[in-house]
């Protein structure tokens, strides 16, 4: 499993600040890594389906940190088995699958546009 599976770049311009969404569970057990790591992270909003216990948050360290972030969430998904997540893998790499085929396709939309209908789509939602 990858890191990018599970810890996703936001490109977001700070000149002192990276942000990143991230894959929890309900009990949220990256906490326990960062306090592990000393790392200082400030949350935002989190999004989580109904039915499910697993949720994405997004988040943001300072530059400086960026080391011992990614190594706390590398430490992630082997605490999320031991603690009775096994299907935390198989979960992240299938959101991971979906995201991926959202953007291609809707890249492949873009691009099937001419300029003018791109022109005219434009227009119609600044008036």
């Amino acid at each position: 499993m990858e890191l990018r599976d599970y810890c996703w770049t936001i490109e977001k311009f700070s000149f002192f600040r990276l942000y990143y969404a991230i894959i929890d569970c309900d009990e949220y057990l990256a906490d326990n890594l960062f306090i592990k790591h000393q790392v200082t992270v400030r949350f935002g909003p989190e999004y989580q389906q109904a039915d499910n216990h697993y949720r994405v948050i997004f988040c943001n360290i300072r530059k400086r940190d960026e080391q011992a972030f990614l190594q706390a969430m590398e430490e992630l998904p082997n605490k999320m088995i031991l603690c009775g997540y096994p299907d935390y893998p198989a979960f992240c790499m299938e959101l991971r699958r979906s995201m991926d085929k959202a953007k291609e396709e809707r890249m492949h939309h873009e691009t099937d546009r001419s300029p003018e209908e791109a022109e005219q789509a434009c227009a119609k939602s600044v008036s």
